[in-house]
């Protein structure tokens, strides 16, 4: 199993929370993890202290309120693992800022994130945190099942895509999964058609391509007697290709590569990967070789 040693779990004590506390035990169980970090993040209360004063009905719960139903939800859904420590903390400030600063300081190796279906609004943490974070991130939407069963990996043949599916491997190892799948999306170039081939013939040439492509890629990891099914789509729209695989296969955990390169102020995000993200109704890992984007994130985080 990939040594998940120290987890954190952000908990905004809703019901997003539920499905995400139920996979990090998981997890935790599997992986052995030494520590596992509950964390609420409370904003700063914009009721002016006056107001607050004469009308104290208004105030938020406390901080012990606040920790007693964080301490609640985690013994329902937490199965006790004797190996893990288990911590409670609340901060104030901005929840992204805050994460990242803990992320850094307890040298995370997973952040398990829960999210709402359908709300949009509430999606963009998971984001930014898969954007940001120096370490993979596991999106849970609500109501999802904590049991994996059926893995899927898109893969492009880089090295971002290597790391998921070395992960997806250890994972399905772990949880004594036999097989998981791994599907290439493939476009066709622009001005196929010079070549003097049909779309069909220019498809399976490009198909044909994947392939050789797929078995030099699958050699460079130990699979660990895990067997890996390729599955190879055309389609000029990756994010939905890679849905259409989620459904008609009824995966329940899909592991991306992210990019995570260097740009400006924070690190990227490839825009399929954010497509599913946003969108789809089963766990995503977003997964990111540790440390990726470590060095600026301290900048950033001094100046903050």
């Amino acid at each position: 199993m990939y040594p998940y040693k120290n987890l954190l779990v952000p908990l905004n004590l809703t019901t997003t929370d539920e499905a995400a506390i139920r996979f990090s035990s998981q997890i935790s169980l599997t992986s052995k993890s030494e520590n596992a970090y509950f964390i609420h993040v409370k904003r700063p209360s914009e009721i002016p202290q006056q107001i607050l004063d004469e009308y104290p009905q208004l105030l938020v719960p406390s901080e012990e309120e606040r920790k007693q139903k964080m301490q609640s939800q985690v013994e329902v859904g937490w199965f006790e693992s004797p190996d893990t420590n288990v911590v409670f903390q609340i901060e104030a400030g901005t929840p992204l800022e805050v994460l990242l600063e803990h992320i850094v300081k307890k040298d995370i190796d997973l952040v398990v994130i829960g999210r709402k279906t359908e709300a949009k609004d509430t999606r963009r943490l998971p984001i930014n945190l898969a954007r940001k974070a120096p370490c993979s991130v596991l999106v849970v939407p609500e109501n999802s099942k904590h049991t994996i069963s059926n893995i899927l990996v898109p893969i492009d043949f880089s090295e971002f895509a290597l790391n998921a599916l070395e992960q997806a491997v250890n994972l399905a190892f772990a949880n004594n999964i036999s097989t998981i799948q791994c599907v290439n999306v493939f476009q066709l170039p622009i001005g196929y058609y010079k070549t003097g081939k049909s779309q069909e013939e220019f498809q399976e040439l490009m198909k044909k391509n994947a392939i050789k492509d797929y078995e030099r890629f699958v050699k460079k990891i130990d699979l660990k007697g895990v067997e890996v099914n390729p599955i190879f789509l055309h389609h000029d729209k990756p994010a939905q290709a890679i849905q259409s695989v989620v459904e008609n296969n009824k995966v329940d955990l899909l592991v991306l590569g992210t990019r995570g390169r260097n740009a400006g102020a924070g690190l990227l995000l490839g825009s399929v990967t954010e497509d599913i993200i946003l969108n789809t109704r089963i766990p995503l890992m977003a997964v990111k070789k540790k440390g990726t984007g470590l060095s600026l994130l301290e900048v950033l985080l001094k100046h903050l």
